[in-house]
């Protein structure tokens, strides 16, 4: 719990400050409030906090734009911006907060005011500090666009939502996988009721944002948006969101409750309205693990395609880029496989023909990964077709019986295929060398028995030959 105190309550407590302080704000009693004004706020500070008012002063406005363009709607200003130097500073106005610890801001939706305790944010980030003011601002929105009959878990899930990434959220997602382990989720329907929402805050918080999160990742920021505004003129959130997700409210939660595993592992890094961070597909692509990043791009810029109303053009984009890349990566990938399937059947020349091809189409993507890999093949593949070669050589020359030679082709043709495990071509040029063989011990028999046959009739001849008269 000690780690959620700050989430606890801002609504409860925006309440009791209204209840506790009377007249104008600017004239709340123990401070001297000084101001200094912005475009869209009127900064309140007291003596000593004037460099904490020059910081917020540096980007409260770039908050409210931000925000404005998200919602497409501009809430009226000047807003208020009240900074208490300390917390007792803020129980002096507002004693009941004694009894709520760990608030560090909240909204006051009447005075249209937001307010931040100083001592409390300094263990905060500074993504955590403007945080701070995002949350509220965000309340304030909601509530204009609803006319204030936003439920408390949508108002606390929203504006959960529309802070930027940071180690709080890594917190809240480790809380609900907890609460959903240990089976403590609450129904959608306590969302209508700040006590089951206040009471629970390690629950409801994360749960809250994670309904967001689902909704807007189902159908959009812009349905979301819409939901907000259609719950003006409904008679509660379940009207609102069977009119908008053509869905009955069981329907979405059981729907949420199968997409939650995933949220948990991972999926709550994706937020809609902030700038998607390719980083991931990016260095799948640069390591050349094509599969994975056209696998991941392909999820991408489906959610990407769902928020195309807030995400900047750019970034769909290089995703597109990236796939184009991706796939053909995995094109080239293929052709080098195709190569060495045919390397393996010993179909050489085939293999040199994929093998350019894969080579050229690593060259386009200028990925040299796989050049000395390629290199081997190729290596490989033209001395099959030089053994081929040797073979068909054979067994022209003894065609032409020219036995020895034929031989020695043979010979160099074999032990070239026994190189590669060639079996087959292996196995033809020992057949061939045997077959030369066979032929150079029959045509040596041959000869022999020539030979004889010459010395025979050369006897014989001699035999029947009539003595010659001696003169």
């Amino acid at each position: 719990m000690e780690r959620f105190r700050h989430l606890l309550v801002p609504l409860l407590v925006a309440l009791i400050a209204i209840l506790l302080v009377p007249g104008r704000a600017a004239a709340q009693p123990g401070l001297p409030w000084r101001e200094r004004a912005t475009a869209h706020f009127t900064i309140l500070y007291a003596l000593g906090s004037e460099t904490e008012a020059e910081r917020y002063a540096g980007w409260v406005d770039e908050i409210y734009a931000e925000l404005a363009a998200a919602f497409g709607f501009r809430t009226a200003t000047p807003l208020t911006l009240r900074l208490y130097p300390t917390s007792e500073d803020y129980y002096q106005v507002n004693p009941a907060a004694r009894n709520v610890p760990g608030v560090i801001a909240h909204a006051d939706f009447r005075r249209r005011e937001l307010v931040v305790i100083i001592e409390r944010t300094a263990r905060q980030t500074e993504v955590e500090v403007r945080n701070n003011v995002r949350h509220e601002l965000t309340h304030i929105i909601a509530a204009d666009l609803s006319e204030n009959r936003l439920n408390t878990g949508f108002q606390e899930g929203l504006a959960q939502y529309m802070e930027h990434a940071s180690g709080e959220l890594e917190r809240r997602v480790a809380m609900l996988r907890v609460a959903r382990d240990q089976g403590r989720l609450l129904p959608w329907s306590a969302f209508d009721h700040r006590d089951q929402i206040y009471g629970a805050p390690e629950v409801a918080y994360p749960q809250t944002l994670s309904v967001v999160a689902f909704l807007v990742e189902r159908n959009g920021f812009a349905q979301f948006r819409e939901f907000l505004r259609v719950s003006a003129r409904s008679s509660g959130y379940r009207s609102a969101l069977e009119r908008i997700y053509a869905r009955t409210p069981t329907e979405l939660e059981a729907e949420w409750l199968d997409w939650l595993p995933g949220y948990l592992d991972g999926g709550y890094r994706r937020n809609a309205v902030e700038r998607y961070d390719l980083a991931l597909v990016r260095d799948l692509v640069t390591q050349g693990n094509y599969a994975a990043a056209v696998e991941e791009l392909q999820q991408t810029l489906e959610w990407l395609r769902r928020q195309a109303d807030t995400q900047p053009p750019d970034v769909l984009d290089e995703a597109e880029a990236l796939l184009a890349r991706a796939q053909a990566g995995m094109r080239a990938e293929e052709l080098a496989e195709r190569a060495r399937a045919a390397l393996e059947a010993a179909d050489y020349e085939r293999s040199l023909v994929l093998i350019e091809a894969a080579r050229t189409a690593y060259g386009k993507l200028n990925d040299t990964r796989q050049a000395e890999v390629l290199a081997i093949y190729e290596q490989r593949a033209t001395r099959g077709l030089q053994a081929s070669a040797q073979l068909a050589a054979a067994s022209r020359l003894a065609q032409g019986l020219r036995y020895p030679e034929a031989r020695a082709a043979a010979d160099s043709a074999a032990a070239e295929f026994a190189a590669l495990g060639d079996t087959v071509r292996h196995g033809n040029a020992l057949s061939l060398r045997a077959t030369l063989d066979q032929r150079q011990r029959l045509v040596g028999l041959v000869l022999v028995l020539v030979g004889a046959l010459g010395v025979a009739l050369s006897l014989g001849v001699r035999l029947l030959k009539p003595p010659s008269e001696v003169w």
